[in-house]
């Protein structure tokens, strides 16, 4: 009768421990890991959050600042796979669709096309890097931090939006590194460092 008691105790003693150790790992999980600290990215820890714009247990929207560079972030919690790529093909096809030449609304003689020149289309691209695809465009964005600027004196950031999954973590992410545009044209380097940078931790 002992040695069973003595095996009950154990055994209930193993389950306790075992559970403790789940709790404290989804506790430190949780404490290390939360919003951009799941991201590996240069100088993230220089990132300061300056607006949160949506903030639940799907999803967070905000934005940071470091400097006079920009991050806007959108990090969907407990996404698939297929929710993810779902995402990642809306958002190429409404941000090609944004620069596509629209019929006027009241054609002319001058001109019946809105058009807005190829070097304020945002350029698209793709490519694997730490262990994640990610696909991004490259553009002009206006003070308003949207692309639709058509003009030098509209296109007062350089934008590169980024949009990956990482699929440990269950997360779809949208990143989108801003930075002023006399900045970029000055050191465009400075972007693609960053840009190179990214990867889950």
């Amino acid at each position: 009768m002992g040695i069973i008691k003595k095996k009950i105790k154990f055994f209930l003693f193993t389950v306790i421990i075992f559970l403790a150790a789940i709790g404290v790992y989804f506790v430190l999980n949780k404490l290390i890991c939360q919003k951009l600290t799941c991201l590996s990215l240069k100088d993230n820890n220089q990132y300061k959050i300056k607006s949160v714009y949506e903030d639940n247990k799907y999803i967070f929207r905000g934005l940071y600042e470091n400097g006079n560079n920009l991050l806007k972030i959108e990090i969907r919690q407990n996404s698939t796979v297929e929710e993810a790529n779902l995402a990642i093909q809306t958002q190429i096809t409404r941000t090609k669709g944004l620069f596509e030449d629209a019929a006027a609304p009241y054609p002319g003689e001058i001109s019946d096309v809105i058009a807005c020149g190829n070097e304020y289309k945002p350029v698209y691209s793709s490519k694997k890097q730490n262990g994640i695809d990610i696909s991004y465009f490259e553009g002009y964005v206006n003070d308003r931090l949207v692309f639709g600027s058509c003009a030098d004196d509209q296109a007062e950031y350089h934008d590169t939006l980024a949009m990956f999954y990482c699929a440990k973590q269950k997360k779809f992410y949208q990143l989108e590194i801003i930075i002023p545009r006399k900045d970029y044209v000055e050191y465009p380097k400075e972007n693609e460092k960053i840009l190179n940078s990214i990867g889950c931790r």
